[in-house]
């Protein structure tokens, strides 16, 4: 009986170390352009060094934030999945550029954790898929 609460610390501290991010909810302010977030399904979460979390109404958003500020530590960096709403770390997912609007038509980054549900997405979009690496190149500033 002596072990059960070492371990139980242990799983704890376990546990309490793990990233998460925060919900988004409609009607949140973007950290970076300030606008009103829309549609949490495209939005956008970055956690810095501090623990801090930072929501953007767009994967656009966060991109060129992130460009613009290439000194900055971030412990996280999350975007939603399109399908499903929840936050995924942005690296592990896959990126179509799509009008998905009806009223803007304006084409933005939509991530999706699954691979197969990017590309079928892309091509009823007539798009090509990509991976965060070619986001965030393609958002830098010249």
């Amino acid at each position: 009986m002596r072990w059960v609460a070492p371990v139980a610390v242990g799983l704890a501290l376990l546990a309490c170390s793990s990233l998460q991010p925060l919900p988004i909810r409609s009607g949140e302010t973007c950290y970076g352009c300030r606008q009103v977030i829309g549609e949490p399904k495209l939005a956008s979460e970055m956690i810095d060094a501090s623990g801090h979390a930072f929501k953007f109404d767009s994967v656009e958003c966060l991109a060129r934030y992130i460009n613009d500020h290439p000194n900055e530590r971030l412990e996280g960096v999350f975007v939603a999945d399109y399908t499903t709403g929840r936050l995924m770390k942005a690296t592990d997912a896959t990126y179509v550029k799509a009008a998905v609007d009806p009223r803007t038509l304006r084409k933005i980054y939509v991530a999706f954790r699954s691979r197969e549900d990017a590309a079928a997405f892309a091509k009823e979009q007539n798009a090509t898929t990509a991976d965060w690496t070619a986001v965030r190149d393609a958002l830098k500033t010249s």
